[in-house]
C-alpha cells in the first residue's frame, strides 16, 4: 500500500504533444490544393501586366504616347488594324519614337516580343477570333 503514500504525479497540459502529430480537422474539411490553378496563374499574370501598365505611365513624358505604345503592345480595341506609321502622324511622332516606345513596355511588362498577348477569345493560331457559342468565326 506504499502508492497511497506517494504523491501524484502533475499532469502539465505544457507537456503533451499529442496536438501537433495529429492533422488539424478542417485539413479534411477544406484540404489546400498543393498546386495552384491555371485561373491563379493568369491572374497573377494580368496583375503583372498592370503594375507594369502603371510603372510605364507614371514614368512617361508624353503620356499619349505611352498609352498608344501600351495599347499596341497589348493589342487593345483603339489601336487594333491601325498601321505604325498612322498611329505615328495621329499623335504627331515618328515612327522609330512609336517602335521604342511599344519596345520599352514589351521589355518592362515582360512580354513576348511577337505578339505576347492576343485579345480576348482569339486563339493562340493565326485563325479567327471564336464567337460566343465557342466555334470559330468567318
Amino acid at each position: 500500500m506504499e502508492y497511497f503514500n506517494d504523491e501524484p504525479k502533475f499532469l502539465d497540459p505544457s507537456d503533451w504533444n499529442i496536438a501537433s502529430y495529429n492533422a488539424h480537422p478542417i485539413d479534411q474539411i477544406e484540404p489546400v490544393a498543393a498546386e495552384a490553378s491555371s485561373y491563379r496563374g493568369a491572374a497573377l499574370h494580368c496583375l503583372q501586366i498592370l503594375a507594369s501598365v502603371d510603372r510605364f505611365m507614371s514614368r512617361a513624358r508624353d503620356l499619349r504616347l505611352a498609352w498608344t505604345a501600351v495599347s499596341s503592345a497589348i493589342g487593345l480595341t483603339s489601336t487594333n488594324g491601325l498601321a505604325e506609321s498612322e498611329i505615328a502622324r495621329q499623335l504627331g511622332v515618328t515612327e522609330q519614337a512609336l517602335r521604342r516606345s511599344v519596345g520599352k513596355f514589351v521589355r518592362l511588362a515582360n512580354l513576348d516580343p511577337a505578339g505576347g498577348l492576343r485579345p480576348l477569345g482569339q486563339i493562340r493560331s493565326n485563325g479567327p477570333a471564336l464567337k460566343e457559342n465557342g466555334k470559330r468565326g468567318l
